[in-house]
């Protein structure tokens, strides 16, 4: 990726894609400036993402586990197929570095990537990055907003934050890039604290993105 190629992302979807939206608006802007989105992946079909990125004219492809699940069934109690997911990691990685990124951001994909997709992705250089609604190094998971507001009105916070990180094998626990403190105080229910949550991460993962792009730059002297 020379100073004068655009950088390549892939973004990872599971949802409504405001946080898509945002990068797609913000490339080739001051905000992120020489970067084109080339893909966009979703594990669930009828994502709106995918709507917002086929207005964009960017390729789409739907990978899903349901037929990973039929092929690796786990009958066990508790099922947590992990066989299934790890082939399902395998084929999104071999489906991701197809189209030699520069960077993957995981925009709402709700999804725990292991190591079956973090492991090739790491060996071609392509570092991946994830937004998370919460501070680093405090609430991880997917609940990490109730948490944040059952501490709130337990009266053990009245601060919690989003952050863009690095992806590593520890859910949520990679380096971060960038963060920013949201207050909760003023919020009276938790739809609430969502909203103001929400405000505040598109422009953070355009950011984090930049910013990442910029590390990516310098890391390859070009």
């Amino acid at each position: 990726m020379e100073n004068s190629t655009p950088a390549r992302i892939t973004v990872l979807i599971s949802g409504g894609g405001t946080n898509l939206q945002a990068l797609i608006d913000a490339c080739g802007t001051d905000d992120l400036p020489n970067a084109n989105i080339i893909r966009v992946i979703s594990d669930r079909k009828d994502a709106y993402g995918l709507t917002r990125a086929k207005a964009a004219s960017i390729p789409t492809t739907h990978h899903g586990i349901l037929g990973y699940k039929r092929e690796y069934p786990d009958s066990s109690p508790e099922p947590k197929f992990d066989q299934a997911r790890r082939a399902y990691d395998a084929d999104l990685a071999k489906l991701v570095l197809e189209d030699e990124p520069d960077l993957v951001v995981c925009a709402g994909f709700m999804r725990i990537l292991t190591t079956a997709f973090l492991d090739p992705v790491k060996a071609a250089t392509v570092p991946i990055i994830n937004l998370h609604p919460a501070k680093p190094g405090e609430l991880v998971g997917a609940k990490c907003i109730d948490d944040a507001w059952d501490e709130f009105k337990a009266g053990k916070r009245t601060e919690t934050g989003i952050m863009i990180h690095y992806v590593i094998e520890e859910v949520d626990m990679g380096a971060p890039i960038v963060s920013k403190d949201i207050d909760i105080t003023g919020c009276e229910t938790l739809k609430d604290l969502e909203t103001r949550i929400h405000a505040s991460e598109h422009p953070l993962i355009v950011k984090g993105a930049k910013t990442a792009i910029e590390k990516l730059r310098k890391e390859r002297k070009v």
